[in-house]
């Protein structure tokens, strides 16, 4: 799975909040959405577009939503990031001995 849907997802802010509520544990979408100055129609948009990315799971009781967070949604994002910390460490290991060789 590519990181671009992870990425795009915490991108926004409110995302990045609605994630930080749920690191407690599963919460109904009204609960998620009383502290935010946003409505509940747009807490949902923004819950479609996690559980899009794979970072959260819903599930409906009755008629309460019922959203908590997705173990391997950061997966894909961990992964590209660690890809990416390795070859740039291994540029900077290649410049630094550059670097030492040739000081000019």
């Amino acid at each position: 799975m590519q990181p671009d849907g992870t990425f795009a997802a915490l991108a926004d802010p409110t995302r990045r909040a609605l994630l930080a509520r749920l690191e407690v544990g599963e919460r109904t979408l009204s609960d998620l959405a009383s502290p935010l100055p946003i409505t509940l129609m747009a807490v949902q948009k923004h819950v479609r577009v996690l559980e899009e990315a794979g970072l959260v799971e819903s599930r409906k009781v009755g008629r309460s939503r019922y959203v908590r967070l997705s173990p391997e949604g950061l997966r894909p994002a961990t992964d590209w990031i660690e890809r990416a910390t390795s070859r740039w460490n291994a540029a900077f290991d290649r410049l630094a001995k550059a670097l030492e060789e040739d000081p000019e």
